[in-house]
């Protein structure tokens, strides 16, 4: 443990105060439902955000960090080698993580969304609907809340359609943030891939991974569709399983990582 902590202490740091930084953001300023109307200028910035790491740009994004890894393997054979690995390593560990948590831990927890309660009154209010909303299954809740929403239309109008719409798309439990699960996760194995990799010079550019991560924690409090609670756990997890996957040497074999740093004073 001695020994990985030495050659990967700088990625080590900045994943871990990366983590504390957004921790500190999403608790002491006023983010939640902080971007959702459609006048709110950073509304649509924090709702590309959110999609970035989501179901479409998650995938995206592990493609392009697997084609880097291939491409420092030397001939053809070698790099779709390396590709198939790191893409499986990847789609087994991000894939079933998303799984787990939407299916398993999620409804352990029970913790209803922000956006629903916004949308159908707080938890544990005698005119909320969301105990008789919870009891159907996920494509029921899209299609009540659809049609929720078109009762009133003007009371929501001045909502931005893209979030209505991804209020009503995200009809599962609230925690913990599966989106801030993965975006630490993969944003903390590509720091601590590229740590063993960069010259020392160029480290700084490790933390631009990690800058993603932290943003999409915050989108998913500024759209509503998640507390704060729920993306420092999130996040957290990621974060532990990023660590454990490179003390393990699992993450070194899936990427074929180098043992010791390489020009680390160039």
């Amino acid at each position: 443990m001695r020994k990985h902590y030495g050659l990967n202490r700088f990625a080590l740091l900045l994943t871990g105060a990366s983590w504390l930084l957004m921790v500190l953001l999403v608790w002491l300023l006023p983010v939640s439902f902080s971007g959702y109307l459609q006048h709110d200028p950073d509304t649509l910035f924090w709702y590309a955000l959110s999609e970035s790491g989501g179901v479409y740009g998650t995938p995206v994004l592990g493609v392009l960090l697997c084609l880097l890894v291939a491409k420092r393997q030397a001939g053809l054979k070698l790099r779709v080698q390396s590709f198939t690995v790191a893409f499986l390593f990847l789609l087994a560990t991000l894939g079933s993580m998303a799984l787990l948590n939407e299916y398993v831990i999620k409804p352990l927890a029970h913790v209803p969304r922000p956006s629903h309660q916004f949308l159908l009154g707080p938890k544990g209010e005698e005119a909320s609907l969301l105990d008789t909303f919870y009891l159907q299954d996920a494509p029921s809740r899209r299609a009540y809340l659809a049609e929720f929403l078109k009762k009133e239309p003007e009371k929501y109008a001045q909502i931005s359609p893209l979030v209505l719409e991804h209020w009503v798309n995200e009809a599962g439990y609230s925690f913990p943030s599966g989106h801030s699960q993965n975006a630490f996760l993969l944003g903390s194995l590509l720091t601590m891939w590229l740590g063993l990799q960069v010259p020392r010079r160029h480290r700084p550019w490790l933390a631009l991974p990690l800058v993603w991560a932290v943003l999409v924690c915050l989108s998913r409090v500024a759209l509503g569709v998640h507390s704060e609670l729920d993306v420092t756990l999130g996040s957290g997890v990621g974060l532990l399983l990023a660590y454990l996957f490179s003390l393990s040497g699992v993450l070194r074999k899936a990427f074929r990582e180098a043992t010791h740093p390489v020009n680390l004073s160039s």
